[in-house]
């Protein structure tokens, strides 16, 4: 029986979302509100109902079913948590490129709004550190898991690197790991082309590119510090060259290089590190002070 109960309006913990993002133990973690109250099965997730014949039995309540579903796609992503209030919304861009850059992360959601089920481009966002890559790919992947229901999945394939080093060690194979990414509608991977980049490692990035590319049904968003071509001539920030020595088709090699531009948008993206910007602490201010007056007494 549908509850009677009214739900509350304008909650100032989730401001009427009905559910709240959090970082729990470096992990983006998402949950209920204390506000939300089901109208059909007073918060339990399920309700009785009948079939033809007038036989009860007891189902997913269809009216919080899809709410909880896509918070347990959040939940099961592997975003970090440090990005749990990152949207599109609080984006920031500076400068032309990095403008061109938010503009086509809004396109491809609302594109994707308006056609979910048609095959895709992926988008491939590339540029020095501190220009809100993973903002925009995490914004992207947020937003089609609590709005489409996709199934999506955020990996550092860097990080994934060293699990899979540690998982030999536990009796527990390559694909055990990799193969909940290859499976997921949208993958994000981040630092593309990070580590030293020799054969075993590439052998794994193969796996995932050749993966993705060879399926029509998925959508793969990726970052990189590293640019399209050789900047080490072009680019006069030195701060850009100290990260941009080589190409991304030098890094990752010409096969999956010429795959990614087949399967991806190239978005670069340039600027200062937003970082470096950041205000410093007190304490760190203090420190600087004390080595300053001990540097002039020497």
């Amino acid at each position: 029986m549908p509850s009677t109960k009214k739900q509350p309006k304008d909650c100032p913990k989730c401001r009427d979302k009905k559910y709240n993002l959090s970082n729990h133990e470096g992990k983006l973690r998402a949950k209920l509100c204390s506000c939300f109250l089901c109208q059909e099965c007073d918060g339990e997730g399920r309700t009785f109902r009948q079939d033809d014949k007038g036989v009860a039995f007891l189902a997913d309540c269809s009216f919080c079913f899809s709410l909880r579903k896509r918070l347990r796609l959040l939940n099961d992503s592997g975003i970090p948590g440090k990005f749990s209030n990152s949207t599109l919304e609080i984006y920031q861009p500076i400068g032309l490129q990095n403008k061109k850059a938010f503009s086509r992360a809004k396109d491809f959601l609302e594109d994707f709004h308006e056609t979910p089920k048609q095959p895709y481009r992926g988008l491939l966002f590339m540029g020095g550190p501190g220009l809100g890559k993973t903002h925009l790919v995490v914004s992207i992947l947020k937003q089609l898991i609590l709005e489409e229901e996709v199934d999506g999945k955020f990996v550092d394939f860097f990080q994934l690197l060293s699990d899979i080093r540690h998982g030999y060690s536990h009796d527990q194979s390559e694909m055990s790991l990799i193969e909940p990414y290859l499976k997921s509608r949208v993958l994000v991977i981040d630092e593309l082309a990070k580590g030293r980049n020799n054969e075993w490692e590439q052998t794994i990035l193969d796996q995932f590119i050749s993966s993705r590319y060879n399926a029509a049904d998925k959508v793969t968003l990726f970052t990189t510090n590293y640019s399209d071509q050789d900047r080490a001539s072009t680019d006069t920030n030195a701060r850009t060259i100290s990260f941009q020595k080589q190409s991304l088709e030098e890094k990752v090699g010409d096969r999956i290089f010429s795959r990614l531009s087949q399967m991806c948008d190239f978005i670069k993206m340039e600027g200062e590190d937003y970082r470096t910007k950041i205000q410093p602490t007190p304490r760190a201010i203090r420190k600087k002070k004390m080595i300053s007056v001990f540097e002039s007494e020497l």
